[in-house]
């Protein structure tokens, strides 16, 4: 047993050995082979903004541990407060549309003011939550159940600099409240963000932040401290039923929640943006992009529906407009962040997931061609010649290079945007500078302007096409090469993208109809305001990044202090009352530990048990004593989890490891899976009951399984379809696992046909005996699109509909239809649903049915499936 455990620790504590780590005063950086330099740069800069961050929120976490990881091509970082305080940061900018969402004129800087606010609120403790943490070893955080969790944040971001940060970005503040005002989110309902949405996350961010920087501005920053530290206190156990319990808004802003939010839509009304003509517009919709294309205009989308939830996935790919008549000419289904358009050739910039690492490919769409992968922020195209921008996070340099071709440029920074034309190459960088490049590498032009720029620059001859912000607009311009003077196309504007066809302004901006609203193209008449140089510049940001001392540590001895030390140590107790009415009692405490990265765990579980043999008696026994050790870690592209019981000997191992992504064209990707299930018995749980960590859900028949799987993502009649087939071998002995009898195959298939209807289509087959093949086919169609909030916002009813399937549960063949509401708990959705389960005659043998039906009601996790939980027969 001793040295069962001593492996599993070791497993542990080496299972991410990266390359260093740096102690600076309040924070060590873990840092990968060839960040050193980014490590040091991290950690200056975190000790220069430490200070600020906690007078925004009041409380001061605090030593922390700061993780950097290459994940590749992906933009992110997270906060972890209930282990280990660590902040993990992914070394990737955000390119094109997706840096004009989340805009950040310095990645490290913005990125770590952003995830220490988290820190300092949700680690917010008084003194006896501090203490209950401390003897249960279950960290009690108030903050983890407050509304504003993404609030703090996104307004800290956005304190510093007017270049940074989503309050700073009018179209996804200010101007997504405006238009939102026919169908404004409640509080709730933007907590819970419904799958449906196209707001998505900007619901639970952008709009709790701009509530939150209401009532900063409306009643100050102290109150708004004053209310962090009312909702940080304990709640004693047992309250004085005399005393009466606080409102913590009227406590800090003298008004209730309501009187509250119902000001700040009062505030948005006050609002004014002049917009050109509605020429087309997409419900429910994204449109990333627009752009000019012969006598079309293109326009790169992604589209929600009802059925966005039922299939977990959105319709997106480019839609051609007919400039004359306005009908959609083309519809090419395409997962891409970017598209460019060169003598009748597309080409688009696709994410793809390789093992463990994100990267981009530019693919010839029209040729199903790759073209070029890696670390890749933009690109451009014209007259086939094609440029790409690389790169290098160690370095923080971007290079410029033409594919099959001499050109290549280095920049020092970030190129979040690019274009190209016959003479020239242009692009924008992450701190909003805008350079052009003759073909010769040489610097034609470089405009120097913090105002914060939208998602993309692009030449049309000789004009450089940008958009800027401006108060509460954003502004379009192009810059003139041939004279260097500058010229605005209209005023007040709220636009994401635009483009100049036939001399009109044609640009993207929201549109309020329906009931979530969406996104359309509008058109005016350019106005030209010539200008010698850009108006209202931001002010320069007001953080300065010092130097701060530092020593380099030893990561093996760093990373064994830290998982030495226990995460938990939480008291437990169950009982199971046995049928003589004896009760057996199992007393035991779970300690868990956990590596620096918080996603590897081992939990050591002492077990007493204690037999009492009957309820009202005092006559226990001790029935013995038992350890659990439990193992998990879960990694980007695999998993590996273990438990064992002493003296038992019962044990449980489960893996699972995804490869990924092989791509066969810009919207086709395949993954390979396999999953391994060995359980001492098909009854075995304990490792779910004495563990506070969760395992594996990897699917199991016996007790002995062995599967792999090809998961495919693709396009069906225009939309976005999952395909899984899986082969599963299982069996009760390993030595049986490789008979005939032993093999099953899994099948599903799952789309949307449109956006309120889906499908889906299940089967299991035993390969020795085919008439055991179980099926589920099933369309789920939405009837009703209204929604309900009930118990204050609590639960969510939204879209309701009927499905139609043909399933035989239990072997008995029949066709089913059943009414099902879309219900959100929070976060955790769930279809409750009561229908009917009519038996066709027998497909095996023709004989006539024993029963003519059921009426049933369920709940699951999709409207497809027939799920019985209680039923009628008839």
């Amino acid at each position: 047993m001793k040295r069962v455990t001593i492996v599993i620790f070791l497993l542990a504590i080496f299972s991410i050995v990266q390359a260093g780590v740096l102690h600076f005063e309040h924070a060590d950086i873990v840092y990968p082979e060839g960040y050193l330099d980014i490590a040091v740069k991290i950690g200056n800069i975190f000790e220069s903004v430490r200070s600020d961050v906690i007078n925004l929120i009041g409380y001061d976490p605090g030593r922390i541990t700061i993780i950097l990881q290459d994940k590749g091509t992906i933009s992110n970082g997270y906060t972890q407060v209930l282990l280990h305080k660590s902040i993990v940061l992914y070394v990737w900018p955000p390119e094109g549309y997706t840096y004009f969402h989340l805009p950040l004129e310095d990645w490290y800087t913005y990125l770590i003011i952003h995830e220490f606010t988290h820190m300092c609120h949700l680690s917010y403790q008084d003194e006896l939550a501090k203490f209950i943490s401390l003897i249960t070893g279950l960290p009690y955080l108030p903050q983890l159940s407050s509304p504003f969790i993404e609030g703090t944040t996104v307004f800290a971001e956005s304190s510093f600099s007017l270049s940074s940060g989503r309050l700073n970005n009018p179209f996804f503040s200010n101007g997504l409240y405006y238009y939102s005002l026919p169908n404004f989110p409640s509080f709730s309902y933007k907590e819970i963000v419904p799958y449906d949405d196209y707001r998505g996350g900007l619901l639970y961010y952008n709009f709790t932040a701009g509530f939150y920087k209401y009532l900063v501005d409306t009643y100050g920053l102290e109150k708004m401290k004053k209310f962090i530290a009312k909702t940080s206190e304990t709640v004693p156990l047992i309250l004085n039923p005399d005393k009466e319990v606080v409102d913590p808004y009227e406590f800090a802003f003298g008004k209730k929640f309501d009187e509250l939010y119902t000001d700040w839509i009062m505030y948005l009304t006050k609002l004014d943006y002049s917009q050109g003509k509605l020429i087309y517009q997409l419900r429910n919709s994204y449109i990333m992009r627009v752009d000019s294309v012969g006598r079309d205009l293109s326009i790169l989308r992604q589209s929600f529906g009802a059925a966005t939830s039922y299939v977990g996935s959105f319709e997106n790919g480019v839609l051609f407009i007919d400039d004359l008549n306005l009908k959609v000419v083309k519809d090419l289904p395409l997962n891409a962040n970017d598209v460019r358009y060169d003598g009748g050739k597309i080409y688009a910039l696709v994410p793809s997931l390789s093992f463990d690492k994100y990267e981009n490919k530019i693919w010839d769409v029209t040729r199903n061609k790759l073209v070029a992968s890696g670390y890749i922020t933009s690109f451009g195209v014209k007259n086939g010649q094609i440029y790409v921008s690389y790169y290098d996070t160690k370095k923080l340099k971007s290079k410029i290079k033409q594919i099959n071709g001499e050109f290549e440029y280095t920049f020092d920074g970030y190129i979040r945007a690019m274009d190209v034309s016959n003479d020239y190459i242009v692009f924008l960088t992450i701190d909003n500078k805008i350079v052009v490049l003759d073909k010769n590498a040489n610097e034609v032009a470089f405009i120097k302007d913090r105002n914060m720029k939208g998602p993309f620059v692009k030449i049309d001859g000789k004009r450089i096409l940008f958009s800027r912000v401006e108060g509460n607009y954003v502004i379009p311009y192009y810059y003139n090469l041939d004279n260097n003077k500058f010229y605005k196309l209209a005023s007040k504007t709220l636009l994401s993208d635009f483009t100049i066809h036939k001399d009109e302004l044609y640009y993207v901006s929201y549109v309020p109809y329906g009931k979530t609203g969406g996104m359309g193209i509008y058109k005016q008449k350019i106005e030209l305001e010539e200008l010698d140089k850009l108006p209202n510049e931001s002010p320069i940001s007001n953080i300065s990044i010092k130097q701060h001392n530092y020593e380099k540590g030893d990561e093996l001895a760093f990373r064994f202090g830290t998982f030495l030390r226990p995460v938990t140590w939480a008291p437990m107790y169950t009982s199971q009352v046995q049928e003589n009415e004896s009760i057996i009692h199992n007393l035991y405490i779970i300690f868990t530990f956990s590596n620096v990265e918080n996603d590897t765990f081992v939990a050591l579980t002492p077990i007493l048990d204690v037999y009492q043999s009957t309820p009202n008696s005092f006559d226990f026994t001790i029935l013995g004593f038992r350890q659990f050790v439990g193992f998990v870690t879960l990694k980007d592209f695999w998993g590996l989890s273990a438990s064992y019981i002493y003296p038992t000997n019962d044990y449980s191992l489960l893996g699972e490891l995804t490869l990924g992504s092989f791509d066969i064209s810009p919207s086709t990707s395949v993954y390979l899976r396999s999953g391994i299930n060995f359980k001492s018995s098909k009854d075995y749980t304990l490792d779910n009951v004495f563990s506070l960590i969760g395992g594996l859900d990897v699917p199991y028949i016996d007790s002995k399984t062995v599967s792999f799987g090809i998961l495919t993502f693709t396009n069906l009649f225009s939309r976005p379809v999952r395909i899984a087939n899986w082969i599963v071998s299982s069996n009760d002995k390993f030595d049986q696992l490789l008979t005939p009898n032993s093999f099953y195959t899994q099948n599903s298939l799952l789309f949307a046909l449109n956006n309120d209807t889906s499908f889906l289509a299940l089967t299991t087959t035993k390969l020795s005996d085919l008439s055991k093949t179980q099926y589920d086919v099933s369309l789920a169609l939405t009837l009703f699109k209204d929604s309900a909030e009930l118990f204050g916002g609590q639960v969510l009813l939204k879209n309701s509909g009927v499905t139609l399937g043909l399933a035989n549960p239990g072997n008995i063949h029949g066709f089913y239809s059943q009414f099902f509401i879309e219900t959100y708990l929070g976060s955790f959705k769930l279809y409750p649903s009561i229908g009917v389960f009519l038996q066709m005659m027998d497909l095996y043998g023709f004989q006539p049915p024993n029963f003519n039906g059921i009426i049933y009601f369920g709940i699951g996790s999709s409207p497809h499936l027939i799920n019985i939980v209680s039923g009628i027969p008839f």
